[in-house]
């Protein structure tokens, strides 16, 4: 039996049964959600919303920021733990910058009680569009009932910040923490069969050690450490407080409390970090005299999915434009839906752009941990095939560029990342269980007859082989001798320069800059400017090309957001499980090799 086909069958059989279930679930509520949109089309009838002056523009996003959303899953929806939980901030930053030229738009409310992720990368790009709202003379305030770091910090950007009486902020820094198997594996007598290249590539660690290797340490220390600094001057600046307060109340919240008598809000007020304790009436009743009404009840409100829907579509591009191409989470072989990255429906869009004769450049927007080492390829491949045919191609990092996400970047003509934006991971490995003293234990062993040297090279029951050993460690040093090369060719830089910031270790964007692993620090948008100027093009439309979602997708994606969010420490931990689910399923490179970032965001 081969490697492909045993790994592949182990995978994809820890998932079947789960990814069963979604389809089932999801073929069981199509026939309703098609009468529900029906039913809301009959009875919401032709006219669209409407936007009255002196509104209230709403931001409450519910879920998580993405890059770009993608198909709903229904089984965290039936289980109680929320709907789809996806805001795309392209709608969010196309809301406000709408709004900061409309006159009939009043004040900016974002209620940020549903959030629950955002990167700081998406963080900077909405508080530039904050900013220029709050320059065209216009008020924004935030408000939550209790406050997580992510949504502090976007908060932080508003002129007010409220929260309730009986909320919270919490501000614990960032860690990076991981549960580690290899006590369990060793009573279970399972062997993990490990084959890596890079000091710092610690996504095996968990299956072959206790606890966090040094090396490892070293370097996630210094990234939070960074992170952490980022984090606190952006809250000083915005607050006009000093990083020092800041870092105090993080760091000595437990004495801050006993000074209040253990309550929170108090806490947080008199620490400045919000500027009023507000219940919900008395919210609505401040935003009512925001916009010059007297009774809350005569307040206008406008959310951002009907003022976007008001405002009118994009119109369709036309004359030069530039291609946007998302490449959001685990890099997959195969076709794989919107909101993910696979090698053919990846590929698939850049090679469109590369086809349409009125798209003059490309750009990347990368937000991906990595994955496949061979579906990064043929992504970074088709790429190529458009330089070829005289586009510029641009990477653009969101919140995480790391590993395949890198090795997919890594030739573009310039690659432009946000100051936080986690990057790097220049690594690779290989991993495969062995089962044999497992099944011995128990007294079943396996004996058989082959035609070749290989023919007993792999399987559950007998491990792998020294022979099998000795290949797949020569094919994980090979594919990482092509990335540092793709690396060096692709930053001008000589391959050892490159080994010496590869090794698996992780970088923030602004320390990339500095090593070279990137041309500049800027969000989108400096990232299209960037490819306008490589093609020579002033006047241009940005198109982003993306996989249509069906009419199936359509609807489910409908029945999932009407479900909402449920904030618990069990629907966390659901969320995490299926997660991890979801990595599993993801593991279907063809040779098992992967580039993974194992402590970033996205995994």
């Amino acid at each position: 039996m081969s490697v492909r086909n045993t790994m592949r069958g182990f995978f994809a059989g820890v998932a079947r049964a789960f990814a069963f279930l979604r389809v089932a679930i999801a073929n069981l509520f199509v026939g309703l959600l098609l009468l529900a949109f029906v039913a809301a089309v009959l009875m919401g009838g032709s006219q669209g919303p409407n936007v009255p002056d002196d509104t209230a523009l709403v931001v409450a996003p519910k879920g998580a920021i993405v890059e770009q959303t993608g198909t709903p899953d229904p089984v965290p929806a039936l289980l109680g733990v929320g709907g789809s939980g996806q805001v795309a901030a392209a709608d969010l930053l196309r809301a406000i910058e709408r709004a900061t030229s409309d006159d009939r738009v009043a004040v900016l409310s974002m209620d940020l009680s549903d959030l629950w992720y955002v990167s700081t990368a998406h963080v900077e790009s909405l508080g530039s569009a904050i900013r220029a709202f709050q320059d065209a003379g216009k008020k924004v305030i935030a408000s939550s009932e209790n406050y997580t770091q992510d949504r502090y910090l976007l908060a932080s950007f508003a002129d007010e910040v409220y929260l309730h009486p009986f909320g919270q902020v919490m501000l614990p820094g960032y860690g990076m923490y991981r549960d580690y198997y290899s006590g369990l594996l060793d009573k279970l007598k399972v062997n993990v069969h490990v084959f890596r290249v890079g000091t710092y590539k610690a996504a095996v660690e968990p299956f072959t050690r206790p606890d966090m290797s040094p090396e490892a340490r070293e370097a996630n220390l210094a990234l939070v450490t960074d992170l952490w600094g980022s984090y606190v001057n952006s809250v000083a600046e915005n607050r006009n407080m000093t990083p020092e307060a800041v870092r105090r109340f993080a760091d000595e919240y437990d004495m801050l409390l006993e000074d209040v008598g253990g309550d929170p809000a108090r806490a947080a007020l008199e620490h400045g970090l919000v500027d009023e304790l507000l219940t919900r009436e008395a919210l609505r009743e401040r935003l009512a005299a925001e916009v010059g009404e007297e009774d809350a009840d005569d307040l206008s409100r406008t959310g951002f999915p009907n003022y976007l829907r008001a405002t009118g579509p994009e119109l369709p591009a036309s004359g030069d434009r530039i291609a946007v191409v998302v490449a959001q989470g685990a890099i997959q072989m195969g076709d794989q839906s919107r909101g993910s990255v696979g090698s053919d429906s990846t590929a698939r869009l850049i090679r469109r752009a590369r086809e349409d004769d009125a798209v003059k450049a490309v750009v990347l927007r990368v937000d991906s941990p990595g994955g496949s080492a061979f579906a990064s390829e043929v992504i970074r491949q088709e790429l190529e095939l458009a330089q070829t045919a005289g586009k510029p191609v641009v990477a653009s990092m969101a919140g995480v560029a790391a590993s395949g996400g890198y090795w997919i970047s890594a030739t573009a003509d310039e690659i432009w990342a946000s100051p936080t934006t986690i990057t790097g991971s220049i690594g690779v490995f290989s991993m495969i269980p062995g089962l044999e003293e497992s099944f011995s234990s128990i007294g079943i062993t396996r004996d058989g007859v082959g035609s070749s040297a290989l023919s007993d090279s792999y399987d559950l029951f007998s491990g792998v082989t020294e022979r099998m050993g000795t290949i797949l460690q020569a094919t994980v040093d090979h594919t990482y001798e092509r990335f540092l090369n793709l690396v060096a060719r692709g930053r001008d830089m000589s391959v050892e320069d490159v080994d010496a910031v590869g090794q698996g270790r992780v970088w923030t964007g602004r320390k990339a800059l500095e090593l070279g692993l990137v041309d500049g620090l800027g969000d989108l948008e400096r990232a299209v400017e960037a490819a306008a100027r490589l093609a020579d093009i002033e006047d241009y439309s940005v198109e982003v090309m993306e996989k249509p979602l069906s009419t199936g997708e359509q609807l489910l994606m409908r029945f999932a957001d009407n479900l909402g969010l449920a904030e618990s420490a069990t629907a966390d931990w659901v969320r995490r499980a299926l997660a991890g689910v979801e990595e599993l399923h993801a593991l279907n490179d063809p040779g098992h090799i992967y580039a993974i970032c194992a402590s970033c965001p996205g995994r």
